[in-house]
């Protein structure tokens, strides 16, 4: 029981703490923020992410992320919180170059942008009920003229419960 309360308060006390401050060319920033949620039902496994910028000046964000609605390659990490085994990605993989101004969504000041993404075909999640973990290592640039300013964003994890369903038998 002491466990649990201290994991629950450990836990709420990183979840605010997680939309620090960040500091972009020296100049201190309020907390821009990317929220993941999880939804899963119907059979389907939808990330909604949420940006958040109450600064004073634009955060890019890549399309990957900000306006894609699946993946084309491995954006996420996801562990079967009862193994800790990763769980494979498989959707599908685009091999490109570095990334051009094109490729990031402007959030602007003062404003909130969500988008969703179906990731239930791009991961091999296993027949039956079972809890995973989402991780995602966020960023943003401040200045796309000086991508070397990219600042890390802190996005807490996200578990999730999702039922898999069996392949069908072969003959059947």
């Amino acid at each position: 029981m002491v466990h649990s309360v201290i994991y629950r308060v450990t836990c709420a006390a990183l979840l605010l703490a997680a939309p620090l401050a960040v500091e972009a060319g020296g100049k201190l920033m309020k907390s821009f923020s990317e929220t993941l949620t999880v939804a899963s039902s119907g059979g389907r496994v939808l990330v909604t992410v949420v940006l958040d910028n109450p600064n004073g000046q634009p955060m890019h964000v890549p399309n990957a992320i900000a306006t894609d609605k699946e993946l084309f390659g491995r954006l996420f990490e996801i562990r079967d919180t009862a193994t800790g085994k990763p769980v494979e990605y498989q959707g599908p993989m685009v091999k490109r170059g570095p990334l051009t101004a094109d490729d990031y969504f402007t959030v602007a000041p003062g404003t909130r942008h969500s988008n969703t993404l179906d990731i239930t075909d791009s991961y091999a999640f296993k027949p039956g009920h079972h809890t995973y973990q989402l991780s995602y290592a966020g960023y943003a640039v401040p200045d796309l003229g000086k991508p070397e300013g990219t600042v890390r964003v802190s996005v807490p994890p996200v578990s999730f419960t999702f039922r898999g369903e069996s392949p069908p038998m072969a003959g059947r």
